[in-house]
């Protein structure tokens, strides 16, 4: 997952700008300069409302968001003119937007006629946004944006043991699932990761509200809401579930909270945007997959980047081999699955699957891998051989995976069916499906039996 064309531009133009004006430069980007509105463009990035984001933008020496958004859309259609040929006509009919209010915006914001923009190109264009950028009274440029600032009232963790099943050591009853629609809560902002944590709490990331939630799941509720960087993923708690790992996409961050108080207590920035992440078995290596297609090793202790190695490609999904001495990284678009080891770095095996894979799980025992594809199916690759073992055809996107806490089943979300399908894990069958609407994305497994499953429509469902 390379940054975007128009958000590699928008970057490089304005190097000086902190990780803050980055984040919304990154939003800008990702919606082509077309924001829904701007109450929902500042909720994403985690302002409180539009009047914070446009004293963000004076303090960054950016112009109001209305001119950024005029510009950022015109370089968008520069980039698409010149890399597909189609007219500016073509584009604003695409976009369900009237021609002449497109030709007009293009002069509006850089002052010229379409036919001479085109004439002088992108580079031209980025001159004139730079120099719009300068105009700005203001501007500050933020030496600390790149190294790694934090902000930190609590130390970081120290390595921890895992944990036992339950506080006497006994193993937890383990109810098979039913492939019932139990329990949903509500909570916004694009839910996308959920996780849960061995203090029998559940972690939500949320996309579009630069937050975490905290769920009591007994009865379900949303018991604290942490205010995290922009664009929050994946969140991996520690093993004593006392601290949590976020990896906020634009804010080009991982953030450190400490779950007991509910405090972000530390941001650590990294090169790049933060996608999937996973922690070692000793509890003090995070390994995090970017944009820019390395899979790094940052130590928690230390707070430093310590190894990295390239990758097909950035990805949202990681997963560790139960042994702790491998990890397995989706390359997404690629179709592939690479197999590395830790914590050495040393790639040793990749699987070519085809499609575009998305979340990835090992089996407890190690033998099986499970990768759900976009493209719409699950892979099943026997890990000492190599080979792939079975392939299930859903016909329709696969996304969230997980499987069962009694081991006896898959559970997978099919992202654009509004469905989550429970497989019986021996025989690739499946025996139960569940009507959750929306869009359900990641997926995960109580120890005691249900799952949880993230939706990005706007709710937390609980399959009993």
């Amino acid at each position: 997952m390379p940054p975007l064309q128009l958000t590699n531009v928008l970057h490089t133009s304005l190097p000086d700008l902190s990780v803050q004006g980055r984040a919304i430069l990154s939003a800008l980007g990702c919606v082509n300069g077309r924001p829904s509105s701007i109450t929902e463009l500042a909720t994403w990035l985690g302002f409180h409302d539009r009047y914070q984001l446009a004293r963000a933008l004076r303090r960054e020496g950016l112009p109001p968001l209305e001119t950024l958004s005029g510009w950022t859309r015109t370089l968008y259609w520069i980039i698409e003119s010149q890399s597909t040929g189609v007219t500016l006509r073509e584009l604003a009919r695409r976009e369900s937007l009237d021609p002449a209010v497109a030709y007009r915006l293009v002069r509006r914001v850089t002052g010229r006629r379409w036919s001479d923009v085109c004439e002088e190109g992108l580079n031209g264009a980025l001159l004139g946004f730079r120099d719009r950028c300068r105009r700005t009274a203001g501007v500050k440029h933020a030496t600390h944006a790149r190294l790694g600032v934090d902000r930190v009232s609590r130390p970081l963790p120290a390595p921890s043991a895992l944990p036992t099943d339950s506080a006497n050591g006994k193993t937890p009853c383990r109810a098979r699932l039913r492939g019932a629609l139990g329990e949903r809560l509500p909570v916004s902002g694009a839910p996308f990761d959920v996780v849960i944590t061995s203090t029998n709490v559940a972690l939500v990331t949320r996309h579009h509200a630069a937050a975490v939630d905290l769920l009591e799941l007994s009865p379900p509720r949303v018991a604290r809401t942490i205010h995290v960087g922009a664009v929050p993923s994946r969140v991996v708690p520690s093993a004593r579930g006392d601290w949590a790992y976020v990896t906020s996409q634009f804010a080009e961050a991982v953030d450190v909270v400490h779950l007991e108080s509910g405090e972000r207590t530390a941001e650590i920035h990294i090169d790049g945007h933060p996608l999937g992440a996973v922690l070692s078995s000793d509890g003090q290596t995070l390994y995090i997959a970017t944009n820019h297609d390395r899979l790094i090793a940052l130590s928690l202790p230390r707070r430093v980047v310590v190894g990295y190695i390239a990758i097909p490609q950035g990805s949202l999904q990681l997963c560790r081999h139960p042994s702790g001495r491998r990890m397995y990284v989706s390359g997404w678009r690629t179709g592939t699955i690479v197999e590395i080891e830790v914590p050495t770095l040393r790639q040793l095996r990749t699987f070519e699957v085809g499609g575009a894979v998305q979340e990835i799980t090992c089996s407890p025992d190690g033998q099986m891998l499970y990768a759900a594809n976009e493209a719409g199916w699950l892979n099943v690759i026997h890990l000492p051989s190599g080979r792939l073992s079975a392939t299930l055809q859903f016909g329709t996107a696969a996304m969230g995976l997980t499987v069962s806490a009694d081991q006896a089943d898959i559970v997978v979300g099919l992202l654009f069916a509004g469905e989550v399908l429970i497989i019986e894990r021996e025989r690739l069958v499946v025996r139960a499906r569940v009507q959750t609407g929306g869009r359900p994305r990641l997926i995960a497994a109580h120890p005691k039996g249900p799952v949880l499953v993230a939706n990005e429509s706007g709710w937390v469902d609980f399959i009993k």
